[in-house]
Formats: structure tokens, C-alpha cells, sequence
């Protein structure tokens, strides 16, 4: 049947795939990625088909996984994502095809079987949407934070450099935006000049608070002048109000989301006290 050709399929792939590609998910993380040693099968079929992804919807993908991993990464990323897809549009046959084949379904079973397929298709894309939503969030969380120290320590006398310094070094916490300013300080060191450690900030971020606040760093390092706390209070502002106004709008949709569940169960209520009324009207009837 579709589940053992389907199955063995799958696995004659799996066999070719581990000889030649372990090493390649070899630097995948353990937790993130638990399933890896199956994805070896996915992109033996992906390398012999030549599969890869185009137009607008993998634009988008590829946006998504350069915020979550980064440019430099976007290429071997946007490779395990593929083969992501495909391993989870076999576990979705297959899957579908031995519930089908335990429940004796007969041609609903080939529709079933292939609206798993492709529902198990964009499971994927959805992990990875998560991914890129938890990664804004906190971004944009912690970034009015990082503007009001950063502007307490100019003031006090130092500079940008130095205040994003201490701001990494002093800050335990390992969220995201810290983690990059690390990077920034990390690859300054390493002899990237400021202007050029920032826009990679900017572009490993992609988020338009910070690309605006990397333009204002880099338009003081060729102009000069003390106009730059004028701007950066100016931000750190608009930054606040932003976040107030992304508070508000998720207290309202949370709001919203519990009115459902609440309906539901007034409904059960209802229907639990008037149940024994109406049949017991019934019988008088």
C-alpha cells in the first residue's frame, strides 16, 4: 500500500542521505533540531531533484530566516528549512496513510493522505514564523531599554563605543539584542571598522528602530558634532510610546482571544440549566 511504498521510499533515501550529509546538519542544535538525523533522506531527494525554492514566497522565508540566523547563514538555513518541508511531507503521508490503513479507509483515505502531506508541508514554515516573531518581540522589547542606558552613559562622559561596552559587558541577561551587541563589540576588536561592525548590527537585526538608530551612529561618525544625544532622545521617545502602543495592542488582542472560550462555556452553562426545563416540559407536552 501508499504507507509501505511511501515508508520504503524514505528510507532507501535516508541510507544514501546519512553516508553523504550527516556532517552537514552535524552544526544544527540539539534541542532546536531533535529530528536531524532524519532530515539525511529529505535532502538526498532535494540534491537529485535539484528542488529550490522561488519567487515572492521564498523572498519572504529567506527574510525570515536571515532575522532568526542571520545573513552570513541565510544559504545553509535556507537549505535545512528545505529539507525540513520535505521530511515533514513524508512524516504527514506516512503517518495519515497507517491511520488510513487502520481505519480501512478507502478513496476519503487518498484525500486525507494528501492534505497531510501538505498541511505537514507548512508545519515548517510556521515553526519558523514563530521563530521570527519571538525574535522581533524581544528585540524590540529590550531595545528602549538599551537606548535610555546608552544615553545615561553618554552623558556621563562616554562615548558610543564605550557605552555599548559596558551596556554588553555588564548585562547578564542573554536575550537577543544583547547578544548582538556583543557581536558588535566582538567584531570591532577583531578589526571591523564601527561604521561597518553597525550596519551588519542593523542587518543581522532587520528591525526599523534599530536600523534608524545605526544611521544615526553612522552619520555622527562622518559628521561629528552633539547633535547626537539630541537624536537619540529624540528615538529613545518614540521608542517608549511604540512599546506602549504594542502593550496596549496585545492586552486588547488577549482580550479578545479569551472572549471565545468565555462564550463557550456561558453557552454550556446555559445549556446545562435549561436542558432539564425544556425536557421536562417535554414530557408535561
Amino acid at each position: 500500500g501508499i504507507f509501505g511504498n511511501i515508508s520504503i521510499l524514505y528510507v532507501i533515501f535516508q541510507v544514501k542521505g546519512t553516508k553523504t550529509y550527516k556532517d552537514f546538519f552535524s552544526p544544527l542544535d540539539e534541542k532546536e533540531y531533535s529530528y536531524k538525523s532524519f532530515l539525511y533522506g529529505a535532502l538526498a531527494i532535494i540534491e537529485l531533484l535539484n528542488i529550490k525554492g522561488q519567487g515572492q514566497y521564498q523572498a519572504k522565508l529567506n527574510q525570515k530566516i536571515a532575522m532568526v540566523y542571520g545573513k552570513r547563514k541565510l544559504s545553509y538555513y535556507s537549505k535545512v528549512h528545505l529539507s525540513v518541508k520535505i521530511f515533514y511531507i513524508f512524516l504527514g503521508i506516512i503517518l495519515s496513510s497507517l491511520l488510513c490503513l487502520l481505519a480501512k479507509a478507502d478513496f476519503t483515505g487518498l484525500i486525507i493522505i494528501l492534505a497531510s502531506g501538505t498541511g505537514f508541508f507548512f508545519l515548517a514554515d510556521k515553526s519558523l514564523q514563530d521563530q521570527y516573531s519571538k525574535r522581533k518581540f524581544q528585540l524590540e522589547r529590550d531595545f528602549p531599554h538599551f537606548l535610555s542606558k546608552l544615553i545615561l552613559l553618554m552623558n556621563a562622559g562616554l562615548n558610543i563605543r564605550q557605552a555599548i561596552s559596558r551596556i554588553a559587558s555588564d548585562t547578564t541577561v542573554n536575550t537577543q539584542l544583547y547578544s548582538e551587541l556583543r557581536a558588535v563589540i566582538t567584531d570591532i576588536e577583531a578589526g571591523l571598522s564601527e561604521n561597518e561592525a553597525y550596519s551588519a548590527f542593523a542587518e543581522r537585526c532587520k528591525l526599523k528602530q534599530i536600523s534608524n538608530f545605526v544611521s544615526i551612529l553612522q552619520q555622527n561618525i562622518k559628521l561629528g558634532g552633539n547633535q547626537i544625544l539630541f537624536e537619540l532622545r529624540r528615538m529613545n521617545t518614540e521608542c517608549w510610546e511604540m512599546r506602549k502602543n504594542t502593550a496596549r495592542q496585545l492586552g486588547e488582542t488577549a482580550s479578545s482571544k479569551l472572549m471565545f472560550p468565555l462564550s463557550i462555556m456561558l453557552l454550556a452553562i446555559i445549556i446545562i440549566c435549561v436542558a432539564p426545563v425544556i425536557i421536562e416540559l417535554g414530557s408535561v407536552f
